[in-house]
Protein backbone atom coordinates (compact mmCIF):
# COMPACT_ATOMS: atom_id res chain seq x y z
CA UNK A 1 0.00 0.00 0.00
CA UNK A 2 1.39 3.39 -0.96
CA UNK A 3 1.64 6.30 1.50
CA UNK A 4 -1.38 8.34 0.28
CA UNK A 5 -3.62 5.26 0.50
CA UNK A 6 -2.29 4.41 3.97
CA UNK A 7 -3.06 7.96 5.10
CA UNK A 8 -6.58 7.64 3.64
CA UNK A 9 -7.09 4.44 5.65
CA UNK A 10 -5.90 6.20 8.82
CA UNK A 11 -8.20 9.16 8.13
CA UNK A 12 -11.08 6.76 7.50
CA UNK A 13 -10.49 5.04 10.85
CA UNK A 14 -10.34 8.33 12.78
CA UNK A 15 -13.43 9.80 11.10
CA UNK A 16 -15.47 6.59 11.50
CA UNK A 17 -14.87 6.69 15.24
CA UNK A 18 -16.04 10.30 15.54
CA UNK A 19 -19.29 10.22 13.56
CA UNK A 20 -22.76 8.73 14.01
CA UNK A 21 -23.48 7.90 10.34
CA UNK A 22 -20.38 6.26 8.78
CA UNK A 23 -22.52 4.74 6.01
CA UNK A 24 -23.10 8.27 4.64
CA UNK A 25 -19.44 9.33 4.78
CA UNK A 26 -16.90 9.18 1.96
CA UNK A 27 -13.31 10.29 1.50
CA UNK A 28 -12.21 11.51 -1.93
CA UNK A 29 -8.50 11.57 -2.65
CA UNK A 30 -6.81 13.33 -5.53
CA UNK A 31 -4.11 15.74 -6.61
CA UNK A 32 -4.13 19.10 -4.89
CA UNK A 33 -2.27 22.38 -5.18
CA UNK A 34 1.54 22.40 -5.26
CA UNK A 35 1.80 18.65 -5.71
CA UNK A 36 -0.02 17.89 -2.46
CA UNK A 37 -2.41 14.97 -2.09
CA UNK A 38 -5.86 16.34 -1.30
CA UNK A 39 -8.30 14.50 0.97
CA UNK A 40 -11.91 15.66 0.97
CA UNK A 41 -14.18 14.16 3.62
CA UNK A 42 -17.91 14.28 2.81
CA UNK A 43 -20.17 13.75 5.81
CA UNK A 44 -23.82 13.90 6.79
CA UNK A 45 -24.70 17.39 8.03
CA UNK A 46 -25.07 16.14 11.62
CA UNK A 47 -21.61 14.57 11.59
CA UNK A 48 -19.64 17.58 10.35
CA UNK A 49 -19.70 19.20 13.80
CA UNK A 50 -18.19 16.06 15.36
CA UNK A 51 -15.21 16.11 13.01
CA UNK A 52 -14.71 19.90 13.04
CA UNK A 53 -15.00 20.10 16.83
CA UNK A 54 -15.30 23.14 19.03
CA UNK A 55 -13.47 26.07 17.39
CA UNK A 56 -12.03 23.63 14.83
CA UNK A 57 -9.84 21.91 17.40
CA UNK A 58 -10.68 18.32 16.36
CA UNK A 59 -10.04 18.83 12.64
CA UNK A 60 -6.87 20.73 13.52
CA UNK A 61 -5.61 17.76 15.53
CA UNK A 62 -6.48 15.38 12.67
CA UNK A 63 -4.60 17.61 10.22
CA UNK A 64 -1.59 17.66 12.54
CA UNK A 65 -1.50 13.87 12.76
CA UNK A 66 -1.86 13.50 8.99
CA UNK A 67 0.86 16.07 8.34
CA UNK A 68 3.31 14.31 10.66
CA UNK A 69 2.66 10.98 8.94
CA UNK A 70 2.89 12.62 5.49
CA UNK A 71 6.22 14.26 6.33
CA UNK A 72 7.58 10.86 7.29
CA UNK A 73 6.79 9.70 3.73
CA UNK A 74 7.97 13.01 2.21
CA UNK A 75 4.59 13.97 0.80
CA UNK A 76 2.33 16.98 1.33
CA UNK A 77 -1.36 16.71 2.10
CA UNK A 78 -4.42 18.90 2.47
CA UNK A 79 -7.66 18.03 4.25
CA UNK A 80 -11.13 19.45 3.75
CA UNK A 81 -14.34 18.44 5.53
CA UNK A 82 -17.67 19.18 3.84
CA UNK A 83 -21.30 18.20 4.32
CA UNK A 84 -22.77 16.15 1.48
CA UNK A 85 -25.40 18.11 -0.39
CA UNK A 86 -28.56 16.23 -1.28
CA UNK A 87 -28.03 16.64 -5.04
CA UNK A 88 -24.24 16.11 -5.00
CA UNK A 89 -22.76 13.01 -6.58
CA UNK A 90 -19.31 11.98 -5.32
CA UNK A 91 -17.19 10.28 -7.98
CA UNK A 92 -14.22 8.06 -7.10
CA UNK A 93 -14.54 8.31 -3.35
CA UNK A 94 -14.07 5.48 -0.91
CA UNK A 95 -16.61 4.91 1.84
CA UNK A 96 -15.50 5.45 5.41
CA UNK A 97 -14.81 2.16 7.13
CA UNK A 98 -17.19 1.19 9.90
CA UNK A 99 -14.55 -0.97 11.58
CA UNK A 100 -14.09 0.15 15.15
CA UNK A 101 -16.86 2.75 14.91
CA UNK A 102 -18.74 3.48 18.07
Amino acid sequence: MDAPEALREFLSYVVANLIDHPEQATIAMGPGANGATSYRVHLAKDDVRHVIGKNGMTVSAIRSLLNVAAEKHRIKISLRVDPVKEDEVIVEAAPVSETGAR
